[in-house]
Order: structure tokens, then C-alpha cells, then sequence
């Protein structure tokens, strides 16, 4: 097994079945872009006043709020825990279609038996300990790149030029890969519970111990990737805000789906013993 083999087998079960992926996750996809548009039409006067850091708009925009604050953290709060029940539900759906060729039942693709708390709670714990141990990799880069970073920014005058942007791109890539790498030897345990096998995450790292280099090179691909994108993305449509969401939305949905794939078939050529091509 090598990395660039899981990515494209991974890329294909994508891109080949693109309308079983539309059925599991675009209840998501027309939920969450209704509930943006109804936070973007209804947002409250503080709220742009907060996002356009005006501290006048704030004050005065404090006179008229009736309590709006209270209540709307509150429902981003039920919408945030929505949200993350809901792409734990997506996940599980398309993990299952993978590995058991299971076509998913319904709009909401939801039945019982699907651990869906279990998933959401490990997904939490595995995104927390990579985050944890990407602090610090961060901590050591910017001791690192740091001086090189300020002397960049200083020799430009305040302007960040080729230097400053080649040290950040760098350093995102890095961060990128070390958080991948983690995630991925760590989260073997999704695609288990989303079968109803056992697996716990010191077993996953186990397991995926011998894959080591296969996985690093997976990340630098799926690193690359997702700094790279997005970038592009900004850059081009930079003056078409809407084309520029709208593409940016796309391109996270399609790589959401990427990486679940990724899970599904590290899964079962690791722990399934199955064949890659």
C-alpha cells in the first residue's frame, strides 16, 4: 500500500458514485445553506457591527438589541450541536455504502441502530488530542520561522511579500500534514463504529503502526490539497463574492466527502484486510 494509491482509490469512490453522495449528505447541504441565508438576512445589528470591529455601531446597536444576544447564541449553540449530529450521520452513511455496499434509506438517511453519539463523541476526542499535538508543532515552527517571518514583514515595509507568503504557505503545510497524519492513525476507530465492530483509538494506532509512511504521504497530499484549493479559489474569484462561496462551499462538501472515503479505505485494507488498486 502506498499513499498515492489510497488517495486515488479514495478519490474515485467520489467522484464514481457522485449521486449516492449527493443523497447521504444534500439534506445537509440545503439545510446548512438555508440556515446561512437566514443568518445573513436576519442578522442582528450588533452582530455587523461586531464583524466590522465598529465599536460606535456596537454601542448604539446595544440600545436596540431587546436581548437579541442571549438568544442568538443560544440557537447557535442548538445549531452548532445540529450541525455536528448531523455530519456524524453523513459520515456513518457513507462509510457504511463503502464497506457494505449499504444504499442509503430516506432523505435523512438515518436508522436505528446507527451510533451516531458514539461516532460525534470519538470524532471530539481524536480532533482534540491532533489539535493538542498540533499546538505544539506550531509553537516550535514559529520559534523556527519566526525571526525569518518578522524580517520578511519588516524588509516589505509592513507589506507581506514573497518570503512572508512562502514561510506561511510552509508552515500551514506543515501544520496540514502533522494534523492528518495523527487524525488518521487515530480515527481508524470512526469507521468501526460506524460498522458496529470494535476498535479502540490505541488499537487504530496500532494497526496503522507498519503504514506509517503511506499515511505521511497521504497527508501531504490531502494537505496540499486543501491549502492549495481554497487559495486559488480566493484569489480568482476574489471581487465575485457569491461565485466565491459558492465554489469554496463545494470544494469543502467534496473534500468533506474525500476524507471519509480516506477513513473507509484505510479501514479496510488495514484492519479489513481488503485489496487497494
Amino acid at each position: 500500500m502506498n499513499g498515492l494509491t489510497i488517495f486515488s482509490h479514495s478519490l474515485r469512490q467520489v467522484t464514481g458514485s457522485l449521486g449516492v453522495a449527493i443523497k447521504v449528505s444534500g439534506w445537509l447541504v440545503a439545510i446548512y445553506v438555508i440556515i446561512g441565508g437566514m443568518f445573513y438576512w436576519l442578522r442582528p445589528d450588533w452582530l455587523i457591527a461586531l464583524l466590522n470591529q465598529d465599536a460606535k455601531g456596537m454601542e448604539n446597536a446595544a440600545d436596540f438589541s431587546g436581548g437579541s444576544l442571549g438568544l442568538f447564541f443560544l440557537l447557535v449553540i442548538a445549531l452548532s450541536i445540529f450541525l455536528l449530529w448531523a455530519i456524524s450521520l453523513v459520515a456513518i452513511a457513507w462509510h457504511r455504502y463503502i464497506l457494505l455496499e449499504e444504499i442509503p434509506q430516506g432523505i435523512i438517511p438515518y436508522r436505528m441502530g446507527f451510533h451516531v453519539g458514539r461516532y460525534f463523541w470519538y470524532g471530539l476526542g481524536i480532533s482534540l488530542l491532533a489539535v493538542l499535538a498540533v499546538g505544539i508543532v506550531s509553537g516550535i515552527l514559529g520559534m523556527i520561522f519566526g525571526p525569518f517571518f518578522m524580517s520578511t514583514m519588516g524588509n516589505a515595509a509592513g507589506a507581506p511579500g514573497g518570503g512572508a507568503f512562502a514561510i506561511g504557505f510552509l508552515s500551514g503545510l506543515i501544520v496540514g500534514i502533522v494534523i492528518t497524519v495523527l487524525y488518521l492513525r487515530m480515527a481508524l476507530v470512526l469507521p468501526a463504529v460506524a460498522l458496529d465492530e470494535r476498535l479502540t483509538i490505541g488499537q487504530a494506532w496500532v494497526e496503522t503502526s507498519g503504514y506509517t509512511g503511506a499515511i505521511i504521504v497521504l497527508a501531504l497530499v490531502l494537505a496540499f490539497i486543501n491549502t492549495v484549493v481554497p487559495m486559488v479559489i480566493n484569489v480568482a474569484f476574489a471581487e465575485l463574492i457569491w461565485l466565491d462561496l459558492a465554489l469554496s462551499g463545494l470544494f469543502q462538501w467534496f473534500f468533506f466527502m474525500l476524507n471519509i472515503s480516506v477513513l473507509s479505505t484505510l479501514y479496510g485494507h488495514i484492519v479489513q484486510k481488503r485489496e487497494v488498486y
